[in-house]
C-alpha cells in the first residue's frame, strides 16, 4: 500500500510540471526528507550546485540518468513512473536530497553533456549508454582498469572510447524509455547505493511540445525586444532606466545623437567613393594621344592634286 502511494505521488509530481524534473541523491547525506524546489533552474546551474568541484573521495563525482522521450514525443520518465515500472526508484524517492520540478534546457543528452562541461564539474564528462555505465561501475567495484578483458580484441576507436570513459568522473547515461524497465530500475538503484558514486541525478528529456513552446516564447521575447528598440529610434538610453521610467514617460537619463554609427559610416563611405572616382577621372583626362603622324611614304596623290 505504501509503495502505491509513493508511486502516485512520484507520478503526480513528474506529470504536472511544465519542464523537465530532476531528482538528486547525494552519498553520505542523511536527510530526513527531500527538499522540493519549484523555482526554475537551468541545467548548468543544477549540475554546478549538485555536483562538488573539489570532491575526490569517490571514483565517480556524478552519474546523470537521462530518460529519453517516448515514440510519440512525450516525456519518458513520467510514463515510467505513472505505470509503476520503477518500484525500486520509487522506494528511493523519499530518501532523495533535492527534487527540482522545473529544470530548463534539458533537450537531449548532448546538450546536457555540453552544459556539464561548461559548468566545470568533475575532471571529465562522458556521454555513455546503459551498458557502458554498468561496465564502468562493475570495473570500479572489481578495482580493475577499464579497457576490456585481457585477450579481447577491440578496434582502435573502441579503445579510445573506453579510455575516455575510464578517465571521466561525470557520466551522462542515456536511458531509452522503451528499454527494459527492470534493468533501468536496477541500474539507477545500483548507482544510488554504490559508494563509488558521489551524486546521482535522475532527469528526463523534455517533451516535444514543451520544447516547441519554450522556443516560441523565446522568439516572442526577441520580437518584443526588437519592437521596443525600433520604437525608440535613435535614442540611446539604458534599458534598466527605460523600463523603470516607461510608465511616467520620464526622459531623465536619455540622450540624443545627431547621427547613428551606421549613418556616419555611410557618409564616410560616400566621401571616400567620391574622392576615388574624382581622382580616377582626373588621371584618365590627363592621358593624351598623338596628334601628328610621321611616315616615310605619303599617300598617293590623286587627280585632285
Amino acid at each position: 500500500m505504501t509503495m502505491k502511494i509513493i508511486a502516485v505521488i512520484l507520478a503526480s509530481y513528474i506529470g504536472v510540471i511544465s519542464a523537465a524534473p530532476a531528482i538528486v541523491w547525494k552519498s553520505g547525506n542523511s536527510s530526513s526528507g527531500p527538499s522540493h524546489v519549484s523555482e526554475a533552474i537551468d541545467t548548468r546551474s543544477l549540475l554546478s550546485s549538485s555536483i562538488g568541484h573539489d570532491e575526490r573521495d569517490s571514483a565517480l563525482a556524478a552519474v546523470v540518468f537521462l530518460v529519453e522521450r517516448n515514440a510519440d514525443g512525450s516525456e519518458g520518465l513520467a510514463s515510467l513512473a505513472s505505470s509503476g515500472q520503477l518500484p525500486a526508484v520509487q522506494e528511493k524517492y523519499g530518501r532523495a536530497d533535492e527534487i527540482h520540478h522545473h529544470v530548463q534546457g534539458v533537450e537531449s543528452a548532448r546538450t546536457v553533456t555540453r552544459d556539464a562541461r561548461q559548468a566545470g564539474v568533475g575532471s571529465g564528462v562522458a556521454e555513455v549508454s546503459m551498458e557502458e555505465f554498468q561496465r564502468k561501475l562493475s570495473s570500479i567495484a572489481q578495482t580493475e582498469a577499464e579497457g576490456g578483458v585481457e585477450g579481447e580484441k577491440v578496434s582502435k576507436s573502441e579503445q579510445k572510447r573506453r579510455r575516455a570513459i575510464s578517465e571521466a568522473d561525470v557520466l551522462i547515461v542515456k536511458v531509452g524509455a522503451d528499454g527494459d524497465a527492470a534493468k533501468i530500475d536496477s541500474a539507477i538503484v545500483a548507482a544510488i547505493e554504490s559508494s563509488a558514486v558521489k551524486t546521482v541525478v535522475l532527469s528526463s528529456v523534455r517533451s516535444v511540445q514543451e520544447i516547441k513552446h519554450a522556443r516560441k516564447l523565446a522568439i516572442m521575447g526577441k520580437f518584443s525586444k526588437s519592437r521596443s528598440a525600433a520604437s525608440n529610434g535613435r535614442r540611446l538610453e539604458d534599458e534598466a532606466n527605460e523600463e523603470e521610467n516607461n510608465d511616467n514617460q520620464d526622459q531623465e537619463g536619455g540622450y540624443y545623437v545627431n547621427m547613428t554609427p551606421n549613418i556616419f559610416a555611410g557618409l564616410m563611405f560616400f566621401f571616400l567613393f567620391t574622392f576615388i572616382a574624382y581622382t580616377g577621372l582626373t588621371c584618365m583626362n590627363m592621358i593624351e594621344g598623338q596628334d601628328v603622324f610621321l611616315v616615310k611614304k605619303y599617300p598617293h596623290k590623286g587627280r585632285e592634286a
